[in-house]
């Protein structure tokens, strides 16, 4: 592909400290703090999830499309007969 567009590869960066050791790194160890947890309350189980709100409209969406569709069809088949 390279050679299709006229270009070469190009070499890497000229980096002298390539071939050197890696900087060393300093760890220091510290004695961790004690976290304290946030107070949450439980969540009411008494209530049921709302799930299935929008299915009632989707349905209503689809059911609208689904008879505007068979209705152009059976008015193109009667303007075809």
């Amino acid at each position: 592909v390279a050679l299709a567009f006229g270009t070469a590869a190009s070499a890497g960066p000229d980096n002298p400290d390539y071939t050197a050791p890696p900087p060393t790194s300093v760890i220091t160890n510290s004695v961790p703090t004690t976290v304290a947890r946030p107070a949450t309350t439980p969540a009411p189980r008494n209530r049921l999830a709302i799930t299935g709100s929008d299915m009632s409209q989707l349905v209503l969406v689809g059911g609208v499309l689904v008879a505007g569709g068979a209705g152009t069809m059976a008015l193109r088949r009667r303007s075809a007969a």
